[in-house]
Order: C-alpha cells, then structure tokens, then sequence
C-alpha cells in the first residue's frame, strides 16, 4: 500500500463498480485519499486515478476482505472511513462493525437499521405497521403456500429473492427478479426459482414505464435529521422495466422527499441513504419500493447536480466542515454507457422506443457514469471493452463447444 497524504482520514471504497467508480471520484476530486477494494481491478471502472485499486480474492465471500480490512487499518495513520457500494459488502461490513470499529468510522447505519434495509420480509412488515403505502407481498414458504398466494396476488406479479446470494448472481447476473401472468406460470417459476434461491418473494406489479420510479439520496447525522436531500427519477433500466438505471434524471419532488425522511426517521435512519418509490396509478400514490443502507445505482448524479452526498457524508464522519447543499441543478441527465446502449437497443427491438425517440433522449444537459476529461483511463478501457465484445462472444461459443469454460483472464480481456 502506497503512502498517503495523512491530513485526511482515508476513504475504503468496498467494490468497484460503477457505484464504486462514483463514490471513488466524488471523494478524490474534494481531495480525500481513497483505497478502492473489488475482487476484479481489471474492470474498466477500477481504471480511476482518483484511487488506490487492491484486489481481494475473496471479495465477494467475505473472510479474507475482513482480514485484509483489519491489516490496512493498522497501517493507517487514523481511523479510515468505510463507503460500501454493494448489499454483500453492506451486511458484512455492518455483522463484523465490532472487528472494525478499532480502525474505521462508518457511514452507513446501526447494524438493527442494516438488517431491517436488507431484510425485505422484515422492511415490508415494518412499512405496512406505520402506514407507508405498498405493493401487495407475500413470502411463500414452499409450493403449498405459492399455489395458495396465486389465488390471491393481483397480477401481473413479480417474483424475486429477498436478496440475491452468490448463486443468483451466477445464474442470473442481470435479473433481479421475474414478471409472471397468471397463477400456473408463478407456481412454476417458483418452483424452478426455489432451486436457485430458497427465500423468495411474490409481490404485485406496479404497472407504469420507468418514469414513474423516483428516488431520493441524502445523508442524515446522528439526530436522524436529513443534511441533504436529492431527489430523481428514472427513465431507463437494464434490463429494460425491472434492471437498475441506465439513465436518470435529475427533478426535485417535495412529496418524494418529505415521504423519504418520514420513512427514515421512523427507521430511526442515520448515514447516507436511498429510497426508491413508484407511482400506482391504480391507487394514485407512490408506494415504497426499498432504502438502500449504501451508496445507490446512478448516485453520482446527485454531485454532478451540486450535491455531493458522498463528500458530505465523509465530512460528517470524520468531523470536517460541512460543505454546502444548496446548489441543486434540475433537468441533469445521468447516462451509463454502456447499460443505456444495451438497454436502449431492448427498448428499441420491442418497439416500445424508436431510434429517433432514442436520439432525442440525449438532449440536454448530460453527466456520464463513466466518462469524464478528468479521469479517461474507466472510458478507455471500456472503449477497449466494448470493441472486443463479438470476439469474447465468439471465444465463449468455441469454449463451449469443446466443452471448456474460457478463463477469467479471457473473459477479462477488453477490460
């Protein structure tokens, strides 16, 4: 590990994709040492110049990311500042707070307010006794018990893990959940789900294009008492209706912000945080979605829009001079490039968007999740990535064919 400017507390950035990417740039250009920590810092959003990139074999298990913590601890000068950008780096570091709390301050919540965030059986619980508008949900436990809540759902309906586990992610790496049409086709995708995942859940579709879906960003202190506030929308998603943003933007919403602290607050919600509604026009009202206990998809909006929550939330932590909240830019595009292509492109085959409807989403003023003059090597190496997709597509296909997977240094290449 390189030697740092100690007159600041050295940010950990937990996963380095593109939220990490975010985060990493939102501290380093304020001047913040950061230490970026992934299981891959050959990917193209590991690239920054902004940070330090370690890799940790056993990132996505959990032991040895502990172990390799708690040995970068004790050679910092002071405590460091932990920022996860992942639900799996979330709950461990939040489980194991007591291994790390000798050498790091934390910007996330208490453990009892990361739990209830990740646990969805448990948050919907919590959201339906204090009155928060909901989708429908249900929690089979077993086929018995999904053939009775098919009889009752509405639908269409969805059905997804309570949190996707390493299994989930390798089968399914870019579905987080599944749209069903009638009670034959939940019992059996439930069936063929429960294999991969044990926990699942079986919730009501909110209809609507994305649009609809608002979230906000903000960074509450210790009183719970909210320091910044941003709030957006979205307006594509990869997977196209049920992925995470490809673009957003930004619009303030007095009522998505005034229910995002209600919701907080009575989570008794300290630290940096998210919550996703959608509108039910059936209902006419935003139901929650989640709160997410960690830095959120297309975060980095919020700073190119005057907000840098991330900054803010270090500034709190470590006891810094608070920087100011108040230039909030409205009508900021926030593109991921590569997503929005792949997206776009779905968008445009169902026939739900056409090229020119495409090309006019562009207009206006744009932020990128990757690309930036100040730090070119994450857009470099996705140009690199990018152009040698068809020749990794063909390398997968002559792999399987001979019956061999192709290596991760194969799979990396381009990267």
């Amino acid at each position: 590990m390189r030697k740092f400017d100690v007159d600041k507390p050295i940010a950990v950035v937990l996963g380095l994709g593109q939220n990490g990417l975010a985060t990493v740039r939102c501290l380093g250009r304020k001047g913040v040492p950061v230490i970026g920590i992934d299981g891959n810092i050959k990917q193209y959003t590991a690239r920054s110049k902004y940070c330090e990139s370690m890799r940790c074999a056993d990132f996505k298990k959990g032991e040895g990311l502990i172990e390799l913590l708690v040995h970068i601890g004790k050679e910092l000068p002071q405590k460091g500042v932990l920022f996860p950008s992942g639900d799996f780096a979330l709950y461990l570091l939040s489980e194991r707070r007591d291994d790390l709390k000798d050498y790091y301050l934390f910007t996330f919540p208490t453990r009892e307010v990361v739990s209830l965030s990740l646990d969805k059986k448990r948050f919907c619980d919590f959201a339906v006794g204090k009155g928060f508008p909901m989708a429908v949900t249900f929690f089979p436990k077993g086929e018995g018990a999904c053939r009775l809540i098919s009889r009752e759902i509405p639908y269409p309906c969805i059905i997804k893990p309570f949190q996707p586990n390493l299994g989930w992610r390798e089968k399914f790496p870019d579905q987080k959940l599944f749209k069903v049409s009638g009670p034959e086709e939940l019992v059996r995708t439930y069936e063929r789900l429960s294999a991969v995942h044990r926990d699942l859940v079986v919730q009501e579709c909110i209809e609507g294009d994305e649009s609809n879906l608002m979230f906000s960003l903000t960074y509450l202190n210790k009183d719970s008492e909210p320091l910044g506030m941003f709030t957006g929308r979205k307006l594509r998603q990869y997977p196209p209706h049920f992925g995470t943003s490809s673009m957003a933007q930004s619009i303030y919403n007095k009522e998505i912000a005034d229910k995002s602290v209600e919701v907080l607050k009575a989570m008794k919600y300290t630290g940096y945080g998210s919550v996703e509604f959608k509108f039910n026009r059936r209902k006419g009202e935003f139901q929650v979605i989640e709160v997410s206990a960690r830095t959120w998809f297309p975060h980095g909006i919020s700073t190119a829009c005057g907000m840098n929550l991330e900054y803010l939330a270090y500034c709190d932590t470590v006891g810094l001079p608070l920087p100011s909240m108040n230039g909030f830019r409205e009508g900021i595009k926030w593109i991921h490039e590569e997503r929005d292509l792949k997206s776009s492109l779905q968008y445009i085959r169902n026939g739900e968007m056409t090229p020119w409807q495409w090309m006019k989403s562009y207009r206006g003023s744009r932020t990128y999740a990757i690309s930036a003059w100040d730090d070119p090597k994450p857009m470099l190496y996705m140009i690199g990535h990018i152009a040698t997709v068809p020749f990794r597509y063909v390398l997968r296909r002559i792999k399987k064919c001979l019956g061999k997977e192709p290596s991760q240094q194969e799979l990396a290449l381009g990267n």
